[in-house]
């Protein structure tokens, strides 16, 4: 049962985050996942080696920046949304890059 949990759960985020980055796309013309928003969060995640705090203090205020930028251009549905996926979104793309710099690396 958890083996099917830790199959399906990452799936299923992957499948919905798309669905909510494609409404963005065709109903309002945003890129909910685009660089910026990941290049704030993953320096919030950078500052929280140096001090746990400061890196807390930082991704609640670029997520709030995130939350406001995402609600102006679209909708507060897909904004509320976005900020549930959007570190998922940093995490896949931290993944995808350790795999490939241990590819080039090896």
């Amino acid at each position: 049962m958890i083996l099917v949990l830790l199959v399906v759960t990452p799936i299923l985020l992957v499948v919905f985050g798309y669905f909510l980055w494609q409404s963005a796309m065709n109903n309002y013309g945003y890129n909910i996942f685009g660089w910026g928003v990941l290049i704030r969060l993953l320096l919030a995640v950078i500052a929280c080696f140096w001090s746990i705090e400061i890196g807390i203090f930082l991704l609640i205020i670029f997520s709030l920046w995130n939350f406001i930028t995402t609600w102006k251009n679209t909708s507060l549905f897909i904004a509320l949304f976005s900020i549930l996926f959007q570190p998922v979104a940093l995490w896949f793309a931290f993944v995808a890059l350790n795999k490939l710099a241990k590819e080039i690396n090896d």
